[in-house]
This record gives structure tokens, C-alpha cells and sequence, in this order.
């Protein structure tokens, strides 16, 4: 298995969690932003993460490849009520990113949000402050109360089941965005409100093969 993507967390952790929760070796191919240019080109969709399977021509889309990596890591239930349970945050979490990503993309490319191509780039940065800073304000409270919500609802500590699936993994990756500083304007502490979202972050993060892998 080889799996392509930016040297960073973004729509590939949960992918690489999953990987190694599970106990399977992967590639994990990390490229330079630099380097993108030309390999959109030769992509399905112009889009990564990629998964290559024994060398075949590589699949695109973070949710399907996770969800294919999870049923074979059985981190994916084969039980259509408790997938649909994992589905659903997974849905949930790709929400969140919808809402995340204007503030990034508008410094790239802010003919897509009604601005012009040549927008100065201290303009670009006044108008990412202000996304930033509403979304630090409203949206994403709002997402991390549903994050915390599920959890209570559960009452076990993970999204789904008394164990981890691939919504844990794609929520643990959205939590060390979060906390990370990546993210200009959204404090790295606007989780810490939440205990129990706060409680399942550590808990994700203690698990032997995650601390190994985080923590080398």
C-alpha cells in the first residue's frame, strides 16, 4: 500500500491512523507543496491524498480510501447500523473541513469567493483574519459541541462502540489541527473546554501504536 499526500496532517491522517492502528505497513509518501504543479496533472482528479494497492493505478478520496483501509483493519464495522453510526461522524467531521476551508483557500485563491485574481496579498490576509476570526467565534464551537455531544452520547470514551474506528482516527487528526497552531486566528486551547472531547484526545493519543508513532 502506498498512500500520497502534502507533508502535512490534512484529509491523509485519518488514512495514516487508520494504517497504523490497524498494524499495516504502508508508504507513506510525503510531497512537497513544490511538487504539486506537476503531479495534479497525472491525478484521476487532480486532488490527494492517493491510495496505490500492489502497484495498480492509484484511487482518490479520503473517505473512501478510509473507509477501505478500515474494513481491512476492522476499524470499519460490518454491521450496516454501527457503519452507518462511523458514517456519520465521518460526514460530520467533512462538514467541518467545508467550514474550515474557505479561510484557507482565500489566500490562494480568492477569485473563487468573488475577489479579484490580483487581490493584493495584504487584502488576502485582512479578509482570512476575518473568516478566522467568525469561525473561531461561532463555527467552530458549534462542531466541536456536536463532537462532544456524540461522546456523551456514547458514554465509552470513543464516537462509535467501546472501541476505536476510523471516526476516531479522522477526529483525532481534526483535534491536533486544531491544537497545532496551523491554523492562523483559531487559538490552539479552543478545545480545552470540552472535557470530554478533551479526555478522548489523550486517551486516542496513549494508544501504543498512535504514541509510537507521534511520539518516536
Amino acid at each position: 500500500y502506498k498512500l500520497t499526500y502534502f507533508n502535512f496532517d490534512g484529509q491523509a491522517e485519518k488514512i495514516r491512523l487508520t494504517f497504523k492502528l490497524g498494524g499495516i505497513e504502508f508508504e507513506d509518501e510525503r510531497i512537497e507543496l513544490s511538487a504539486w504543479p506537476e503531479l495534479k496533472s497525472k491525478t484521476p482528479y487532480g486532488q490527494m491524498p492517493l491510495l496505490s494497492v500492489d502497484g495498480k493505478a492509484p484511487v482518490a478520496q479520503s473517505t473512501a480510501i478510509v473507509r477501505y483501509v478500515g474494513r481491512l483493519t476492522n476499524l470499519y464495522p460490518s454491521d450496516p447500523e454501527k457503519a452507518l453510526e462511523v458514517d456519520e461522524v465521518l460526514g460530520l467531521d467533512e462538514d467541518f473541513v467545508r467550514a474550515i476551508v474557505p479561510s484557507n483557500m482565500i489566500v490562494k485563491t480568492p477569485q473563487s469567493y468573488g475577489h479579484p485574481a490580483d487581490l493584493p496579498e495584504e487584502d488576502r490576509k485582512t479578509l482570512q483574519a476575518k473568516l478566522r476570526a467568525g469561525l473561531a467565534a461561532d463555527e467552530i464551537p458549534r462542531f466541536l459541541g456536536f463532537f462532544e455531544a456524540k461522546l456523551a452520547q456514547t458514554g465509552t470514551g470513543y464516537f462509535c462502540g467501546d472501541k476505536p474506528t476510523i471516526a476516531d482516527c479522522a477526529i483525532l487528526a481534526r483535534l491536533r489541527t486544531l491544537k497545532s497552531g496551523r491554523w492562523e486566528g483559531i487559538p490552539t486551547t479552543i478545545a480545552d473546554s470540552k472535557p470530554l472531547l478533551s479526555a478522548f484526545y489523550e486517551r486516542m493519543l496513549a494508544i501504543p501504536a498512535i504514541k509510537a508513532y507521534y511520539f518516536k
